[in-house]
C-alpha cells in the first residue's frame, strides 16, 4: 500500500531557495514558508549587520555576499539565491542591485540570484505600476534613498513616508498594525497611485496585505512577498497562492522575463 505522505522525495523536491538574512533579522524564513507551496524548500544564511539601521551600516551588507553565496550553494540542489534585504540592496543608488546580483552568481558559480529591490521592481512592473507610495520602518536619511532609487528606475513616487525606527530590535519587534498604519499615511498623500510598496524585510507587512488591499482598493507590495513571488518566478513556479495579496494569485508570473540581468 502506498502511503503519499511517506514517499521518498526530499524536501525541495521542487525548488529550493537560498536566502542572505541580517542576522538580527528573524522575519523573513517563517513569511516565507507562510507563502510557499508543497516541495519548496527554503534555506538562510546570515551575515553580519549592525544594530543601527543607517545608510552607513546598511552600505556595508553588499561586501558580505559572496562568503554568503558561497556556502549557499554548498547545497547540492540550490536553484535560487536571494539577498533578502530592501535597504541593503538599493543603497547605493540606481543598478547597485544588478551589482549584487552578479556578485553572488559568480560567488555561487551561476546560481539564479536576485534581490528584495530587484524583486519589488520586477512585481511592481509586473503589476504594471508606473505612479507609486511608499512605507518603510526607516529613518528620513534611508528613505531619501529610496525616493532616488526608485525614481532613477523610472516611477512616479509620490512619497516615501517612514516610522523612524533606528535600531534593529525596534524594528524586528513593530507589530504588523505599524505596516498598516505607514502604509495608509503614504497612501492619504496622494490616493491616485497604482500600489504602494511596503519595505523592508524585518517589517511582518504581510499579514495586513489583504486588509489594505479591501481598505484602501488598490494593491499592495510588501518587501518578503516581492521576494517570494520573485524566487517562485525563477524556480518555475506558476500557481496561485491565496492570502497574500493580488501579486501572489496574479498568474502566470512565470511569462514575465523580468529585468535584464
Amino acid at each position: 500500500m502506498k502511503i503519499p505522505e511517506l514517499e521518498e522525495v526530499p524536501y525541495g523536491s521542487r525548488g529550493t531557495i537560498g536566502l542572505i538574512v541580517v542576522a538580527n533579522n528573524p522575519t523573513p524564513l517563517p513569511d516565507f514558508y507562510r507563502m510557499m507551496p508543497p516541495g519548496v524548500l527554503v534555506l538562510e544564511q546570515r551575515v553580519h549587520f549592525d544594530p543601527i539601521v543607517t545608510v552607513e551600516s546598511t552600505s556595508k551588507l553588499a561586501e558580505r555576499l559572496a562568503d554568503a553565496a558561497r556556502i549557499l550553494a554548498e547545497y547540492p540542489r540550490m536553484g535560487v539565491i536571494s539577498f533578502t534585504c530592501t535597504a541593503g540592496s538599493l543603497i547605493r543608488g540606481p543598478g547597485s542591485d544588478k551589482d549584487e546580483i552578479k556578485t553572488m552568481e559568480e560567488a555561487s558559480r551561476g546560481i539564479l540570484s536576485t534581490t528584495t529591490t530587484t524583486s519589488s521592481l520586477n512585481a511592481m512592473r509586473f503589476m504594471g505600476w508606473k505612479k507609486i507610495a511608499i512605507g518603510t520602518p526607516y529613518i528620513e536619511e534611508i528613505n531619501k534613498q529610496f525616493e532616488r532609487f526608485y525614481k532613477g528606475e523610472g516611477f512616479d513616487v509620490t512619497t516615501v513616508k517612514g516610522t523612524g525606527i533606528l535600531k534593529m530590535e525596534d524594528l524586528s519587534a513593530a507589530p504588523p498594525s505599524e505596516a498598516y498604519r505607514v502604509a495608509k499615511l503614504a497612501y492619504s498623500v496622494d490616493p491616485n497611485v497604482d500600489g504602494i510598496f511596503i519595505a523592508c524585510t524585518t517589517f511582518r507587512a504581510i499579514d495586513v496585505i489583504e486588509r489594505l488591499e479591501r481598505d484602501l482598493g488598490i494593491p499592495i507590495i510588501t518587501a518578503n512577498q516581492a521576494t517570494a513571488w520573485e524566487c517562485l518566478r525563477l524556480l518555475g513556479i506558476n500557481e496561485p497562492i491565496d492570502g497574500f495579496g493580488e501579486l501572489m494569485r496574479k498568474t502566470p508570473r512565470t511569462k514575465f522575463k523580468g529585468e535584464p540581468r
